[in-house]
């Protein structure tokens, strides 16, 4: 696999980063990603053709062939835009490689919660429950979301780390996962705490339970929980019911399914799994 870095030149502006291309030749695949923000460095004449250039790409590699397409790059481009030449990356995941490459060597202004989420410092296993970690809401930095994803105040990033969760995670992917509220979990993609330690660990699986009535005790105590965290309160507008056993099922057959002891304090879904970067 190849990838070419795209340089963009306006005019009264240094030479800038306008994305990556990378070309499987195995698969005879192009992709692409490019920057979203030619408004904030063209005028609007020009932004509004560079803002239509990534699709166009993606086209040109579909008419043409994913060969054929990078040639034509390669002898085509004008003094605007510059492709550099082609460098080898070891992988066979183009998308996984488009998006780590676009973060290595693209920067773009950052807008919080407008074209930026916040990348938190926890690390998420995608085995079993992964490392301790100290403080797991510190924001480390701002990673530019996907193209066409709705941002909310309650979307974050984190690193996944494991294989459990191939072929949709590969191992060392950034994440956004949003907050959990209100509503079932069951068959979801969610991130898992467990509050054991004196420092929490996570985890991403596919969320499975059984539930029975409650007795009046334990009803009870899960609305008096209810009272005391977001996440219990969420819980308690599924009804009054108890958890009989609660499954995390990891989506690579190689993996064991993990299964939690029925211990509201100790464990919480923290957020469901919303896309890859």
């Amino acid at each position: 696999m190849t990838f070419s870095l795209l340089t963009i030149v306006l005019p009264g502006r240094p030479a800038e980063p306008a994305g990556v291309i990378v070309y499987d030749r195995a698969t005879e695949q192009l992709g692409v990603k490019l920057r979203r923000d030619w408004h904030q460095i063209a005028s609007a004449e020009d932004a509004e053709i560079l803002s239509g250039m990534e699709s166009h790409l993606r086209q040109l590699s579909v008419e043409m062939g994913a060969s054929s397409a990078i040639e034509w790059l390669e002898s085509t481009l004008s003094n605007v835009l510059h492709l550099s030449e082609r460098n080898e990356v070891n992988s066979n995941a183009i998308d996984f490689t488009l998006h780590q490459l676009y973060r290595e060597h693209v920067a773009t202004p950052v807008q919080p919660f407008i074209t930026h989420i916040p990348r938190y410092s926890l690390r998420s296993a995608a085995g079993a429950f992964g490392e301790q970690i100290a403080d797991p809401n510190e924001v480390t930095e701002w990673v530019e979301a996907p193209e066409g994803l709705r941002i909310t105040k309650d979307m974050f990033v984190c690193e996944v780390y494991g294989r459990s969760m191939e072929p949709l995670v590969p191992s060392g992917s950034l994440c956004v996962f949003r907050k959990f509220g209100a509503g079932s979990r069951n068959n979801k993609r969610v991130l898992v705490e467990d509050r054991s330690d004196s420092s929490t660990r996570y985890t991403l699986k596919v969320y499975h339970s059984q539930k029975a009535a409650a007795s009046s005790k334990q009803a009870a105590a899960s609305s008096e929980e209810a009272a005391a965290s977001h996440e219990e309160a969420a819980a308690s507008h599924e009804g009054q019911w108890a958890h009989q056993s609660i499954q995390l099922s990891p989506l690579n057959p190689e993996f064991p399914v993990l299964h939690l002891e029925s211990d509201q304090d100790r464990y919480a879904v923290l957020a469901e799994f919303v896309t890859l970067l």
